[in-house]
């Protein structure tokens, strides 16, 4: 008998929410037979980050070596070595809005925030502070302060997360000042 080993592929993507699979299976120590060939397939599957695991892309049973159409596995002692699907994290940016405003006496505010690498119908909540009054202040850290997955799954993703700024123009208001005017007659 020969001996060879057959083992499924290994491979990797970074998170988007559909399924990695990969049904490669090769024979990776000792050699097949002049006109033989090897009948196999990987069966594993990972579409979340902690779907990985050492060895989840397994050799289904089944596997056979033919020559021509005959079957000659009889002939081989074959060891099996499953394979291992990686699913990367997604890099997710929350960004707290950056807005400027122009002095009225009033404090200002921009509870905003932008999300950009979220997959499907995730969604991430986030909670920004941040107030300007004066021009003098300017500018503000407009902070992200929290934020929560509301749909999909936290650990298929890392995020970052960066504060924006506030700042407060002055005012282009046109005034007058007029002085008081007032009359006396002369009384020495």
């Amino acid at each position: 008998e020969v001996a060879i080993t057959i083992t499924a592929a290994s491979d990797s993507k970074t998170y988007d929410g559909s399924a990695l699979t990969n049904s490669t299976v090769t024979v990776t120590s000792g050699e097949l037979l002049t006109g033989d060939t090897l009948v196999a397939t990987a069966t594993g599957s990972a579409t979340n980050v902690a779907d990985t695991a050492t060895g989840n892309n397994p050799v289904a049973a089944g596997y056979k070596v033919m020559h021509g159409e005959e079957d000659v596995t009889a002939n081989y002692t074959i060891t099996t070595e499953a394979g291992t699907l990686t699913i990367n994290a997604k890099a997710v940016t929350v960004t707290a809005k950056s807005e400027t405003f122009t002095y009225d006496g009033n404090a200002h505010s921009n509870s905003g925030y932008d999300v950009d690498g979220l997959v499907g119908d995730d969604a991430i909540s986030a909670v920004v502070t941040g107030s300007i009054t004066f021009p003098s202040e300017s500018p503000v850290e407009n902070t992200l302060t929290s934020y929560e997955f509301t749909t999909g799954t936290p650990g298929n993703y890392s995020v970052t997360t960066a504060n924006g700024q506030l700042t407060m123009d002055k005012a282009e208001v046109a005034i007058t000042i007029t002085a008081a005017s007032d009359s006396k007659t002369y009384d020495g």
